[in-house]
């Protein structure tokens, strides 16, 4: 096949449900049909996460969680991750098997274990063990009436009720031989029972039972009752019946669809239907004259044990060993073989004028659908080649591109021009592309290399291609709003073509390494988004970009956009179609961010895809129809988008947050949670509700206190701590599918701390070291102090010392001074007087001698007296001197 490495990957199964209400007029004339299944299927079983391969029954809480009774435990599913409550987990559960469970107008959901009562909601498990004075009993059913009363059936036929905490049994008149009780269900005023004798009534207001007949002695396994209180009633080996305006009837079927072995039902609120279960045939739908069979459905389906609607309008299955199974409702149509298609592989695509749409095979020749079915044009009828690439219309001409030349199609006639083959010189070429531009030329690149131009009038034109175009392959071709045209080739990037044909080459090598162009399309602005293999390429201003993954494209490989009409840019390639808004994308053109992301949707398998590979590298890869539905070639069909069909995707719920774990400890999440100190290591498990792709979503968590950055988690489900310092904070936790975020779950918690890693232990440690280091600096300022007093102390005790040496100095030369005085004084009173008297008065005689009568010496005398006086006061005053010298000296 031509350009399989290009192929994509997505595909759908199309297929449409017809079904009828429910008439009371049997037997009647069915119409039986049988149809491809319209829904995705997802099987679980204990390879992949069920803990059990048996499951008795299913529910769906408030919280969207599914419920699932087993053998092994009480299971709870969010879509990836089961949860087992079961008598390991939780001691209260003394037994693992659950017969039976319902949702609780409350929250959760009430279960019946072999001898409990059981109320599960999230992670809380409430278990309600039968007392003792009530004997040996088994709880094989249960149902929750419209009052809040809680009814458990038994194994020998018992029926007891479970009101404000309390069980209560209750009366039966013996002679009613109920037997085991498979089936309870509430019926207004009654309470309906099923078991192995039959179906019976009981009157909550008058405890009476009732028996009917009709259906005495036949195994009742399934009750179900629709809103017009239509009761369905199947049976192990009689069939079907209907109680209906209070009268029990048996539905009778052909007999090549003897539904004789029910064992499960359960009303679709889709379509008013009944889906009905049975123990050899798989699975089916009645609505009114109409029996539905389901053969992929049914496909490794045994004996179907239980069926459940959920939500979402999807479907879950249990049977006998075979673990779950879940169909959700494809959003995408297929075309296929089954749809009458002559192969199953289909490359170009085409909408005609006349709303006929053309799909062009490897090997099937070339496909018309109408509403009128499907019509074959391969080389019997006149084709060159059954390998069909390419497709362009001009007026009532068809052009179809083959393995072997061009062709064409009367599309008034439908016929096939035989002679249009032979007047061009295509053959033997593979036509890879056509297109048709505003002056209605058709333009044809072949395998060989070139590009021509079919003129209106039916001239022929090759455009000389030069240097790296040579030999080029044009596998894509458009027409911009100027009139310039475009086209992409195998291996060497795009080239544009003016209105005077000349050729302007654009190679791509530097970031797109193959070279290879496969789309390209016009923005408002006027810029270009190449597609290629490795990623989509911007070209604006005589510049080009390159985004892909990193910018949160699903995938990088793109073979075909499609914009809708409500502002959605589609694109198929190798996993899928993705699909993003063209505000997003223009977003992404301006920013200068090459990391800017925006947000994509998926669609692949598990949208409905039977094969997640599209086509690519021919023209049109692709189609928009005048309905607005878009048409995608893929390797198993050609997929049909509905963009009107497929809604706005449900907001995506925010993440539930599940427990606080560490050393082999499971603590339930709730505000307050206490983590022990010296726990250096724990995680904080969490999930999401999503049944469809659950894989898909992302996490990413902080810690509030440590700062504002997101951790990507990926699509991890624990977070993991290690070093967290004891204190307070908060977990934030959030979900991302798509590039669309949920909003924010947070749990707050404590790491404990030991006594000594408590404030007030640091306080006081601080306290204790500021008295230790004040009475340190205390002692050492005290001991400096003390050391600088002694060292004044002896200073200044040196100075006294030198001081007092010195007074003892001055003072001893004071006494030597005074000493000095005295001996002056004395001297001067003593000595110095007497002589110096002595003269005064010998003067004093002198000058009165002659007055004196009695003088006994002469004057020579009295001269030499006062002589002698002088010599000696003289040598008084010479001692005096001597001493007054020596004294000074000695200062």
């Amino acid at each position: 096949m031509v350009k399989v490495s290009f192929l994509q990957k997505i595909l759908f199964v199309y297929c449409t449900l017809f079904l009828f209400s429910v008439t009371a007029s049997y037997p009647q004339q069915w119409d039986i049909t049988e149809k491809e299944t319209v829904f995705v299927r997802t099987d679980w079983n204990n390879s992949n996460g069920l803990p059990v391969n048996t499951v008795f029954r299913t529910a769906q809480d408030q919280n969207d969680f599914i419920w699932m009774a087993t053998e092994e435990g009480l299971v709870r599913f969010d879509g990836r991750s089961f949860k087992n409550f079961n008598h390991s987990n939780h001691p209260n559960i003394q037994t693992p098997t659950f017969n039976d469970l319902t949702a609780s107008q409350t929250g959760g959901v009430f279960a019946a274990n072999s001898n409990a009562l059981v109320h599960a909601s999230f992670n809380k498990l409430e278990v309600y063990n039968s007392p003792r004075e009530l004997g040996p009993v088994r709880f094989t059913s249960i149902t929750e009436t419209s009052s809040g009363e809680v009814y458990l059936g038994t194994q020998n036929g018992l029926l007891f009720l479970f009101h404000e905490s309390e069980f209560k049994e209750v009366y039966r008149p013996e002679s009613m031989k109920i037997g085991y009780i498979r089936e309870l269900e509430d019926f207004g005023d009654h309470l309906l029972l099923g078991g192995i004798n039959g179906l019976f009534s009981f009157d909550k207001n008058s405890g009476k039972f009732h028996e009917y007949d009709l259906l005495s002695g036949k195994d009742v396994k399934a009750i179900q009752i629709t809103p017009d209180l239509d009761v369905y009633i199947g049976t192990r080996l009689h069939g079907l019946y209907l109680h209906k305006d209070g009268f029990v009837t048996k539905m009778e079927f052909p007999k090549e669809k003897d539904l004789g072995e029910i064992s499960a039902l359960e009303y679709s609120s889709v379509d008013k239907s009944m889906w009905v279960g049975t123990t050899s045939q798989g699975i089916f739908k009645i609505r009114g004259e109409e029996l539905i069979a389901y053969p992929d459905l049914s496909k490794n389906l045994n004996e179907v044990w239980n069926i459940f609607e959920d939500n979402k309008e999807a479907l879950w299955t249990s049977g006998l060993g075979i673990g779950i199974s879940r169909f959700s409702q494809s959003t995408l149509e297929i075309l296929g073989e089954k749809s009458g298609l002559s192969h199953g592989v289909i490359l170009a695509t085409l909408e005609d004028s006349k709303k006929g749409l053309w799909l062009g095979t490897p090997g099937g020749g070339l496909n018309r659908v109408t509403s009128n079915g499907v019509q074959h044009f391969t080389t019997k009828e006149g084709l060159s080649h059954d390998l069909i690439l390419s497709l362009a219309q001009r007026g009532n001409e068809l052009f179809i591109g083959t393995g072997n030349g061009l062709n064409r199609i009367d599309l008034n006639t439908l016929k096939i021009d035989n002679d249009f083959f032979g007047k061009l010189n295509f053959e033997e070429e593979v036509i890879y592309s056509l297109l048709k531009d505003s002056k209605n030329n058709i333009w044809v690149g072949t395998n060989n290399g070139t590009l021509s131009k079919l003129a209106l009038d039916g001239t022929l034109k090759t455009i000389e291609l030069k240097n790296e175009l040579l030999d080029a392959e044009v596998i894509f071709g458009m027409e911009d709003s100027n009139g310039l045209l475009w086209f992409g080739t195998f291996g060497n990037g795009f080239f544009s073509i003016n209105k005077q044909e000349e050729v302007h080459h654009y190679p791509i090598y530097d970031i797109a390494p193959s070279q290879m162009v496969t789309g390209i399309l016009e923005d408002t602005e006027g810029d270009l988004w190449i597609s290629t293999p490795d990623g989509l390429i911007l070209h604006s201003n005589g510049q080009i970009r390159i985004f892909g993954k990193k910018n949160g494209f699903q995938f990088d490989g793109i073979f075909k956009m499609i914009p809708d009409d409500d502002g959605l840019l589609w694109m198929s390639g190798n996993h899928g179609i993705q699909n993003t808004s063209m505000a997003q994308l223009m977003e992404l053109k301006k920013s200068k961010d090459d990391n800017h992301r925006i947000a994509f949707t998926l669609f692949d398998k598990s949208d409905g895809l039977k094969n997640n590979e599209f086509n690519g590298g021919f023209h049109p890869a692709g189609w928009k129809l005048s309905s607005g539905k878009m048409v995608f070639p893929s390797m198993e069909g050609a997929v049909i988008v509905n963009p009107k069909k497929i809604k706005e995707q449900n907001p995506l719920a925010s993440p539930y947050l599940e427990s606080l774990n560490f050393e082999n400890q499971e603590m339930l999440i709730s505000n307050g949670i206490h983590v022990p100190a010296g726990v250096n290591f724990f995680n904080i498990s969490y999930g999401n509700i999503e049944f469809d792709k659950p894989n898909s979503i992302r996490y990413a968590y902080r810690i509030k206190e440590l700062g504002s950055q997101w951790i990507d988690n990926e699509n991890r489900t624990k977070a993991y701590f290690t070093g967290l310092n004891p204190g307070k904070y908060e977990f934030q936790v959030r979900a991302e599918q798509f590039g669309v975020f949920s909003e924010i779950t947070s749990v707050n918690f404590t790491i404990d701390a030991y006594y000594y890693q408590t404030i007030w232990f640091k306080i006081l440690i601080i306290l204790f070291v500021f008295i230790m280091g004040f009475g340190v600096r205390t002692l050492i300022i005290n001991k400096r102090l003390k050391v600088e007093l002694q060292q004044k102390i002896k200073s200044q005790t040196n100075d006294l010392h030198a001081k007092n040496e010195s007074l003892m100095m001055a003072l001893a030369h004071l006494e030597k001074h005074n000493k000095l005085l005295e001996d002056v004084a004395w001297t001067q009173s003593h000595q110095f007087r007497g002589p110096l008297s002595k003269i005064l008065g010998m003067v004093e005689v002198l000058k009165n001698y002659d007055n004196y009568k009695k003088i006994e010496k002469t004057k020579a005398e009295i001269l030499k007296e006062i002589e002698m006086s002088s010599i000696e006061l003289d040598q008084i005053l010479r001692k005096l001197n001597l001493k007054l010298e020596e004294h000074e000296a000695e200062r």
